[in-house]
């Protein structure tokens, strides 16, 4: 860890906390595609804090109780400050996992690193969260943020972020990698504050987007004025997985075909071109291979294909038809929605396709599963009669404990998990139009992310960390 990261708290008294970070100069600004500290990634936790390895929100237990967070106002350069703390208010408020004290109810602010223990600890606070953010003579970006446990009187965690901005909103981006670090330090976990969604998007043609995790910064990735449908990422964030009708080649007929596309370049590549379906690829956790829905024959089957090889090997074989692949964390398992017994249902096999176990025995209609980051939870849309709106709804692997999340008033399909697995996106037609909403795990507090001005969204798909 780079020295001008470490904390250092200096005053511990019965009234006050006062801490401040090391007076060593920090690292040159990075780009934005960077994180702020050299070396670092959003993957690869780096908060400093005063004592290492302690978790203070323990996430993986089941309904987290909510702790209550103050957040100071942000100091620092007018035009900064206050977009800086709305980011960072928001991203703590996505997280579920805090209550926010009303601005109006925060004592009057000390100096940057000191808080008045005794008057939090009498509003009930846990912790408290300041900030500053500084346009430097530069032309370089700096924040700060200050985060203690009022509980314990110190200061958990203190860290500068200098920063070289390329997307022109500095202090957005320096707020999603300090809220990276603050649930970092809190849960033992990194953030997703950097992550981002895909999505197909449009009225009578269909192109894919990307927005940002919370529906900021849409734009459009494709071109094609036809169909492009069923994103997908990689492990890597760097390259995705979409079915375009845009025919292969100038002059060629429409089909539906399968194309890797480069983030770095936008470059597009033509994985499968075959007659029939090609779609629903899905990235390989650590292989370079793709899964994806191929009907040779005119019967829509699971396969595998290499990329290295450029080989394809069946997965299943059924009567009618196994469709929407989706590997498990570990690569050992794919689940897929099949009609092998007539109606479509959810099943999960070896990643050979053998050892294949239905999972679903409700509903009339089960489709495009989803493996939690732990793989302890699959998320899936179902049917439950034919008079019924789809729904999502979660289950084990092993197909017991089957919950249902969204109410049914609406039709909600196409779930997804994020990287962290506290928040599911989907596709829902909750205002008459088909959007990408968010909600918790637990099926609570629904956000919609995707803007009206799109059209019909559909298909989400949520990236690793960046």
């Amino acid at each position: 860890m780079n020295s001008w990261l470490w904390l250092a708290v200096e005053i511990v008294t019965p009234f006050l906390v006062s801490a401040s970070l090391a007076s060593q100069p920090p690292q040159p600004g990075a780009t934005a595609s960077q994180p702020p500290q050299s070396g670092a990634t959003a993957s690869q936790p780096t908060a400093s804090t005063s004592e290492s390895g302690r978790i203070y929100i323990a996430v993986g237990s089941p309904n987290v109780k909510k702790v209550l967070l103050a957040i100071e106002t942000t100091r620092g350069t007018q035009g900064l400050m206050g977009d800086f703390y709305a980011t960072l208010t928001n991203d703590m408020d996505y997280t579920d996992l805090f209550e926010v004290l009303p601005p109006g109810r925060l004592p009057p602010a000390k100096a940057l690193g000191t808080i008045d223990v005794n008057v939090y600890r009498g509003l009930g606070v846990e912790f408290v969260l300041q900030s500053s953010v500084e346009r430097k003579a530069n032309g370089q970006v700096e924040a700060q943020v200050r985060l203690f446990d009022v509980s314990r009187g110190t200061q958990i965690l203190g860290r500068a972020y200098p920063l070289v901005s390329a997307s022109g909103q500095p202090a957005r981006e320096l707020a999603h990698y300090a809220g990276n670090d603050i649930i970092q330090t809190l849960t033992g976990e990194p953030g997703i504050f950097r992550t981002r969604l895909l999505m197909s998007c449009g009225n009578r043609t269909k192109e894919i987007y990307i927005m940002d995790f919370d529906g900021m910064n849409v734009r459009q990735l494709t071109q094609d004025r036809n169909f492009a449908l069923s994103p997908s990422w990689a492990p890597d964030g760097k390259r995705l997985l979409f079915t375009s009708y845009k025919p292969a080649v100038k002059g060629g007929a429409l089909n539906p075909n399968l194309y890797l596309y480069d983030m770095s370049n936008q470059q597009r590549r033509l994985l499968s071109a075959a007659r029939g379906l090609n779609t629903g690829g899905a990235f390989h956790p650590r292989d370079d291979k793709v899964a994806y829905t191929f009907s040779q024959n005119g019967r829509p089957e699971i396969y595998v294909l290499d990329l290295s090889s450029n080989t394809r090997r069946a997965i299943t074989k059924t009567q009618f038809f196994s469709v929407e692949p989706a590997w498990s964390p570990d690569g050992t398992r794919l689940a897929y929605s099949s009609s092998a017994t007539g109606r479509p249902h959810i099943y999960v096999a070896s990643s050979e396709g053998t050892n294949a176990v239905r999972l679903t025995f409700a509903g009339v209609y089960n489709s495009s599963p989803q493996w939690a980051p732990r793989g302890d939870r699959i998320v899936f849309s179902g049917q439950e009669n034919k008079a019924n709106n789809f729904n999502v709804f979660s289950i084990d692997p092993n197909g017991s404990n089957l919950q249902r999340l969204t109410d049914g008033r609406h039709s909600s399909e196409n779930p997804v998990w994020s990287p962290d697995g506290r928040h599911i996106a989907f596709s829902s037609n909750q205002d008459g139009q088909y959007r990408i909403y968010v909600m918790s795990a637990r099926g609570t507090k629904i956000r919609v992310l995707s803007p009206r001005n799109l059209g019909p969204c559909k298909q989400p798909s949520w990236s690793p960390r960046l």
